[in-house]
């Protein structure tokens, strides 16, 4: 296996999957300049994953959820510096500045920053999120014998609300989740499967508020629209924010979804690249940029950037497996596999088909059922329940709908 060498260097902010993927390639096939990671967290690359489904009493040790074995970067001769930030880049002298001052120079920079998730408008004080391992570890702290209050019925709010509930040590505590919209998962399913969502967790014990806002909240409660008083620890569930902090100061295009890229992941400055949940690259249906916040497209980020780099530094690389233009995100809640396929928030239209035991074909506890989402007539997304084997095959199907448009 290639070892760290005499040549290009390779710096890479950000130790999530789309970092460790991209540095991982570059090794793997043939380079052998210097590749140095930094994140801003004290562990080595682990399963963020992880973290909303052992939230309560998982368990999240290092040999736990870590995503390679130790040893294993030193024998690749890759560096990972971890409870470190990169708090300066300049473009012209291609280096990057430590919080301790230290300066490191690169030939080509990887922004793999992810982002931070979001707090609630309404919200006062330091309300509970969900992105690090020190999230979970507050939330272990602050939810312990007490209600729980979740703003957000997205998938991220339902999987934490599926978390708490499930664990053994949770002995029947008190949650809600509070859904500003009419239904559940509003922007990606149509209102009967939303609905059905909502069956799977009321019959787990959990309080499902949909059509209903927060006025205000802090950490120990929360006011609804209708003046209601939730006590509780207050977990804000609203999705997350681009960390475009680097990007910015350093001269880069940056839009609301995030660092503006090609389709190869170059940035508008030369030798600086973005991957992951940063990286805002044109819709291949709409042309606007995009972000995509899944592990799948975080992956093959880092093997799309890793072969740019080794392309734009005069070392190319083979070619890996195409990598697919449509996301797939899956979560589990209670014993329910959810897979979300394609661009669901796209939709005009809507068909469900559902699978029963008893053949009913209405949505009911314990039923499977699969969304296909429609622009029109064109196939853009897909949401299945309860049918893992469907979700890959959907989203080749939606590529061929790519194939079709770019044909056309």
């Amino acid at each position: 296996m290639p070892r760290r060498g005499d040549g290009p260097a390779v710096v890479i902010v950000g130790t999530g999957v789309a970092g460790i993927t991209a540095a991982e390639t570059l090794r793997a096939n043939g380079f052998d300049g210097t590749i140095t990671l930094f994140g801003d967290e004290p562990h080595l690359p682990y399963r963020r994953t992880a973290l909303s489904k052992g939230i309560l009493d998982g368990d999240l040790s290092d040999d736990r959820i870590r995503l390679r074995p130790s040893g294993y970067w030193d024998e690749l001769g890759i560096q990972i510096i971890p409870s470190t930030r990169v708090v300066a880049v300049e473009p012209r002298a291609r280096l990057i500045r430590l919080d301790d001052e230290f300066e490191l120079g690169y030939h080509a920079l990887l922004l793999a920053t992810g982002g931070r998730a979001r707090q609630l408008s309404t919200g006062t004080g330091d309300l509970l999120t969900l992105r690090t391992r020190a999230d979970v570890d507050r939330i272990r702290r602050e939810t312990a014998s007490r209600p729980v209050v979740i703003v957000g019925g997205g998938l991220l709010g339902l999987e934490v609300a599926a978390a708490l509930a499930n664990a053994p040590t949770a002995g029947g505590l008190d949650i809600t989740v509070v859904e500003e919209a009419p239904t559940l998962m509003p922007r990606v399913v149509p209102a009967e499967f939303g609905e059905a969502i909502a069956v799977l967790h009321r019959d787990r014990g959990i309080r499902i508020l949909t059509g209903t806002s927060v006025a205000s909240a802090t950490p120990d409660a929360a006011t609804l629209s209708d003046g209601t008083r939730l006590e509780g620890a207050v977990i804000a569930a609203v999705g997350m924010e681009p960390d475009v902090d680097l990007a910015i100061g350093a001269g880069l295009a940056v839009g609301p979804a995030g660092i503006l890229v090609d389709g190869q992941l170059r940035t508008s400055e030369p030798g600086i690249y973005a991957a992951g949940d940063v990286a805002a690259r044109a819709h291949p249906l709409t042309g606007a940029p995009m972000r995509a916040e899944q592990w799948l497209t975080a992956t093959e980020h880092g093997r799309l950037a890793a072969m740019t780099i080794a392309a734009d530094l005069g070392t190319p690389i083979p070619a890996p497996a195409p990598i697919p233009r449509v996301p797939l995100a899956w979560s589990m809640q209670f014993s329910a596999n959810i897979q979300m396929v394609g661009w669901p928030d796209l939709a005009n239209g809507f068909t469900m088909e559902v699978h029963t035991a008893d053949g009913s074909g209405t949505c009911a506890d314990g039923f499977a059922a699969t969304v296909r989402c429609f622009d029109d007539d064109r196939l853009v997304g897909a949401v299945c329940l309860g049918r893992s084997g469907t979700g890959r095959a959907l989203r080749a199907e939606i590529e061929a709908t790519l194939e079709s448009v770019s044909a056309a």
